[in-house]
């Protein structure tokens, strides 16, 4: 009997040191997350401030479109290639705009994979303007592909920005990419999308859908306030 307790004391103690190691590498997720999250806004504000200040040279995201899009998507430090498979992955954020208010961002991640000989690889950084609610309501669900539903195409520049294509009138996205400090228009037809709710948990310590985030009725971390104050100041930077 006395053999019996013991074993059954034995296997409790083992069980609680089991669970402590569980929930203390659960912990240690979320703080990295927390962590990464924050950082991927504060690079997405970096992206957005150095894009102000290329709009006077014409080599930056027009701001007419900016003024007139649904909503805004950054992924800073986006990978694009390596040695035999290319392809592109990154983390970024999405903030719906509507009024000319900002809700705060929203996680996901994009990826587009290729096969051919392409030697090195470089990061770059990716602003998708988002056109039209239809497209916005896009980044509302799990995951979705860019070209299939939803319309994408590499942006214009300068004056082109006012042309009546079938994106601005009908809604879709424009992509740019940010290498050697101009904006250019990038295509990025065929990557996926993937709304991440664990960065989402992470930021803003709470389990937001991105409805909940976008909607603009969350509370707002400083990071995100920073961001949406600068992105307030591309109206006036003409």
């Amino acid at each position: 009997m006395k053999r019996i307790i013991a074993l059954l004391v034995t296997c409790s103690v083992m069980s609680i040191g089991m669970n402590s190691r569980v929930f203390a590498g659960q912990e240690k997720a979320q703080d990295l997350n927390a962590d990464k999250s924050r950082m991927i806004v504060d690079q997405s504000r970096i992206v957005i401030e150095e894009m102000i200040l290329n709009i006077e040279k014409e080599k930056a995201v027009p701001v007419d479109l900016i003024k007139n899009c649904a909503g805004l998507a950054i992924i800073p430090g986006m990978f694009k290639g390596a040695i035999i498979v290319g392809g592109s992955y990154g983390k970024g954020i999405v903030l719906k705009h509507e009024r000319g208010e900002w809700s705060g961002p929203a996680f996901f991640n994009i990826g587009a994979g290729s096969v051919g000989l392409q030697l090195g690889g470089q990061t770059v950084d990716l602003i998708l303007v988002i056109l039209g609610q239809r497209t916005m309501d896009s980044f509302l669900k799990t995951k979705f592909k860019l070209g299939g539903d939803i319309a994408v195409a590499a942006g214009p520049v300068g004056a082109q920005a006012t042309a009546a294509t079938e994106i601005f009138l009908r809604g879709g996205i424009y992509s740019y990419s940010r290498t050697q400090g101009a904006f250019i228009g990038l295509s990025i037809e065929g990557a996926g999308i993937m709304t991440q709710e664990e960065m989402n948990k992470a930021y803003y310590n709470a389990s937001f859908s991105p409805a909940d985030i976008l909607s603009g009725q969350v509370p707002l971390p400083e990071s995100a306030i920073k961001l949406i104050n600068t992105l307030k100041k591309v109206r006036s930077a003409e």
